[in-house]
């Protein structure tokens, strides 16, 4: 499949996704040349997504994502490409990319991201959202806090839950914990849930609704965490 075959499959796909889930929105596609991408002029009051590849015969993809940056720093990057190795260099390139996957993307992989950006957009500007970037190994997310209902660790692995999705990778969540701060709380050692998304605490039972419905366990080591919120026995 040629790149071009391959970014009008996916776009396709996108496009059904999108449809199939925010029929009602205003959202437009278009597809472009990478040759005429990088010279693209941003325009206000749009929601962009530039789903890219990071090696074109006339002119590299990270190239176009660092000029479609430089305009404008809300735009959303995803690549989606065989070159694994190049997804350091564009992190490294302060790109930030909504998304890394690896050709050919993976369809669950891809609506995950799809859904994020929007939700995302959906919530305000990005300059005042504060995110958490996730690296899976096929793919890299950017997170909203505000998406988030807890986080597990389970088996050696992190498993960020929202309201419609699960993100797993290898963290520390200890790290998390440091990074995430205001707005979250450590209950468990293998849980943190979002404050924002809880319903009812339990204290007796030592547990804590969420608004997604599962119960998280409370541990008495965590226990004092959670006194600065209303406690319903």
């Amino acid at each position: 499949m040629t790149k071009k075959e391959n970014i009008d499959y996916v776009l396709k796909r996108v496009r059904g996704f999108v449809n199939e889930k925010y029929g009602d929105e205003d959202i437009e596609f278009f597809t472009a040349r990478p040759d005429v991408l990088i010279n693209y002029e941003i325009k206000d009051n749009y929601i962009y997504l530039f789903i890219l590849d990071t090696v074109y015969k006339e002119v590299s993809g990270v190239d176009i994502a660092l000029r479609l940056r430089s305009q404008h720093k809300e735009v959303y990057v995803l690549f989606i490409t065989e070159r694994l190795e190049l997804l350091y260099p564009v992190i490294n390139q302060n790109i930030m990319p909504s998304g890394f996957l690896r050709k050919p993307a993976d369809e669950n992989d891809l609506r995950k991201i799809i859904s994020c950006v929007v939700d995302f957009y959906k919530e305000g500007s990005a300059k005042t959202i504060k995110t958490i970037t996730v690296n899976t190994g096929s793919a890299v997310y950017k997170i909203s806090h505000n998406e988030i209902v807890y986080i597990e660790a389970l088996n050696k692995k992190i498993h960020i839950y929202t309201e419609t999705n699960r993100i797993s990778c290898y963290h520390s969540l200890q790290a998390l914990e440091n990074e995430l701060k205001e707005g979250f709380v450590r209950c468990h050692k293998s849980y943190i849930i979002n404050k924002g998304k809880i319903k009812n605490i339990y204290s007796a039972q030592m547990y804590v609704e969420m608004t997604d419905g599962n119960r998280i366990p409370i541990s008495k080591t965590y226990k004092h965490n959670l006194r600065e919120n209303p406690l319903k026995d």
